[in-house]
């Protein structure tokens, strides 16, 4: 009986121990926080407060970004204003108010539609559009013609670009381009010319081939200036560009 009873304080004891340590465990999971008015934060809570004041902390950060970006924004306008583009206010005038047209002549001779595949009159598209965005954003953009504009080409751009009888400097033509201008005036662009064209005169109209074949068609844009009877030319591309093939560029 003695020893029961010397037992039992020592088992009330551990028992105890085990109670705080639970308590201990369960306060180490939940790890409340106190703030000045002693409420108790949940974890989300604290995770939540944590990206509060992560937030306040960075705010001279990101103050310094936007001012950074602003600089940046500022030395971009200058360097446009440097390259014909100027800015009033928020503003910018595009290029085409600034332009100053040349009075030079480019042509591309849409004639091919039946020699092309769909995908490649598509190409042919993409390159049109690219030549007309050039053009519009130049300081001195050429007076920009689509001769025998139609079959699958107009049908493409009908679907696709439905825009494009909005296009502004740009004469489309169904029409033939000797059937609308001097022949006298015109120069076929075409690499199998034996003549180089080394210098451009703005009297003139420069007709380029409306064809993407993948040189399944060799020589027919030649042939076509030949057959016509008009001048033709190539461009000095050996002089300033070095080419493993032939010297056959993209519409664009």
């Amino acid at each position: 009986m003695a020893t029961e009873m010397a037992n039992t304080p020592a088992v009330q004891e551990r028992s105890h121990d085990c109670a705080n340590n639970e308590n201990e465990s369960t306060k180490d999971e939940n790890e409340t926080v106190h703030t000045g008015e002693t409420e108790t934060l949940s974890k989300r809570q604290r995770k939540k407060l944590l990206k509060s004041q992560q937030w306040e902390e960075q705010r001279e950060l990101r103050k310094q970004k936007r001012k950074e970006r602003k600089q940046q924004r500022k030395l971009e306008r200058q360097a446009q204003a440097d390259d014909g583009v100027e800015w009033t206010g928020k503003k910018r005038l595009r290029r085409s108010d600034l332009a100053e047209p040349s009075s030079l002549r480019l042509v591309i001779d849409c004639s091919f539609d039946n020699l092309m595949l769909l995908k490649d009159v598509k190409k042919l598209h993409k390159q049109i559009q690219r030549c007309y965005a050039e053009n519009r954003r130049t300081l001195h953009p050429v007076q920009f013609y689509l001769t025998s504009h139609g079959g699958q080409l107009k049908q493409i751009m009908d679907e696709i670009n439905k825009g494009w009888v909005n296009w502004k400097d740009v004469h489309v033509k169904p029409e033939a381009f000797h059937e609308i201008l001097s022949k006298d005036d015109l120069v076929y662009l075409t690499s199998d010319s034996p003549n180089v064209l080394e210098e451009l005169d703005e009297a003139k109209a420069y007709v380029i081939g409306g064809l993407v074949d993948h040189n399944h068609h060799k020589g027919i844009t030649f042939g076509r200036a030949q057959e016509l009877g008009i001048a033709h030319a190539q461009l000095p591309l050996g002089s300033f560009v070095k080419m493993n093939s032939r010297k056959v560029l993209a519409v664009n």
